[in-house]
């Protein structure tokens, strides 16, 4: 397999964070629902609206920016065919951070589709970087769950106007079940947290190399909202943090749901679910050590999810709304998923499904990662990170290399 590639959730979530920093971060913090509250309906700038009866750009190359080992090529290839008669093709590249996104979009690149975080949305919006969608050319949007298609929601983008999510994902824990003892294992206790505050463990346990995962963790364990939280909450989580490195050997790192958790150097992991479901296509473990891993996530911890949306100067934006109704279809949201692991909000994948032995796509989340799985309504009862104000982010910051300096 070679090296375990840096793992596409650290990208999106460090990117998230990053992009505060980039030209874009003053728009973000003025327009995101942190700095303002409940947040309304992104502006629409109508100008840009795609006529809904106008034909498909015949020759025309679908231009898609996307981040890196993201999309099924297959998923692709068969859009391509599906539109055989139109003579389209699809170019893809990749990018590794939301900023070389922007930047590149900024530049004026030709893209169609782009797949933005919610983080950068309000300022991609307000820079008119974003072309508004049209619901009429998107006839399989009602296979999404009903999170996204409420009147109040999605928070990030009241009423869909720009995007429509890709996948969606919780932050729980992954561990393993042949090295963490069975009554003490984190589906067994009240709080499932506390298994990373269990000296018990003789292998080492790994936080996610991520500011804001880690320290809502700590808050989550505390009872704490952590898009509600004080600075003196933030100070406490980390004090429960640095704790932790007297307890257990603690190591920070992206890729633990791909690599050491499969290798058995961590017994504990905190893990994005598509991460853990991924391992089994982008990690180092053989099927012994996929069969051993579990997943839990806490009720009410966080959850996420990515976005798609079509860029405002790409040359084709008919085809960029077929293609992102094709990816809205459940025979290929269900096969991009057998190809990335991470799970598309649609109709059919809720763990119900993948535990009917008659449902033909069962066998891609085996029964011990079907705790990985989301269901509709878990959306409701998880908490989505918010972005962080400028003064917020400050003190996440600074708690968060008190920890790190505490695990050096």
């Amino acid at each position: 397999m070679g090296a375990v590639p840096w793992s596409r959730r650290r990208f999106l979530r460090s990117a998230a964070l990053a992009v505060g920093a980039s030209s874009l971060g003053a728009a973000i913090a003025a327009c995101s629902p942190r700095a303002e509250g409940p947040a309304g309906a992104l502006p629409l700038h109508d100008d840009l609206l795609i006529d809904p009866e106008a034909p498909i750009e015949r020759g025309g190359v679908l231009r898609i920016y996307e981040w890196r080992d993201y999309l099924d090529y297959g998923v692709v290839r068969g859009f391509v065919r599906r539109h055989v008669g139109d003579d389209i093709d699809v170019r893809i590249d990749s990018f590794t951070s939301m900023p070389e996104a922007v930047e590149t979009l900024q530049s004026g690149a030709p893209y169609d589709v782009v797949f933005p975080t919610i983080a950068a949305l309000p300022g991609l919006v307000s820079e008119r970087l974003l072309r508004p969608l049209v619901h009429d050319a998107l006839p399989h949007l009602d296979t999404l769950w009903p999170f996204f298609l409420h009147q109040e929601g999605p928070f990030y983008d009241v009423g869909q106007r720009y995007t429509v999510p890709y996948t969606v994902y919780s932050t729980g824990i992954g561990w393993r079940t042949d090295l963490v003892d069975r009554a003490r294992a984190p589906d067994r206790l009240e709080t499932p947290y506390d298994t990373f505050w269990d000296p018990q463990h003789e292998a080492e346990v790994g936080v996610i190399d991520d500011v804001q995962e880690a320290i809502a963790m700590a808050l989550l364990r505390r009872g704490v909202d952590p898009n509600a939280a004080e600075a003196a909450d933030v100070e406490a989580a980390v004090d429960d943090l640095v704790a932790m490195t007297s307890l257990v050997d603690v190591e920070i790192s992206g890729d633990g749901a791909y690599a050491e958790l499969q290798t058995g150097e961590y017994a504990i992991q905190q893990s994005w679910s598509g991460d853990v479901m991924a391992a089994k296509r982008f990690g180092p473990g053989t099927a012994d050590t996929l069969a051993h891993t579990g997943y839990v996530w806490p009720r009410g911890g966080v959850v996420g999810c990515d976005l798609t949306a079509v860029c405002a100067n790409g040359r084709n934006p008919v085809l960029a709304h077929r293609f992102i109704d094709h990816l809205l279809e459940e025979e290929v949201a269900l096969e991009n998923f057998a190809w990335n692991g991470y799970q598309p909000p649609v109709g059919m994948a809720v763990p119900s499904m993948f535990a009917d032995p008659g449902f033909p796509w069962r066998s891609l989340v085996p029964e011990h990662l079907r705790g990985a799985l989301l269901e509709p309504d878990d959306l409701d009862a998880g908490v989505f990170l918010q972005p962080l104000a400028l003064d917020e982010e400050a003190v996440w910051r600074a708690g968060w290399e008190r920890f790190r300096d505490a695990v050096r």
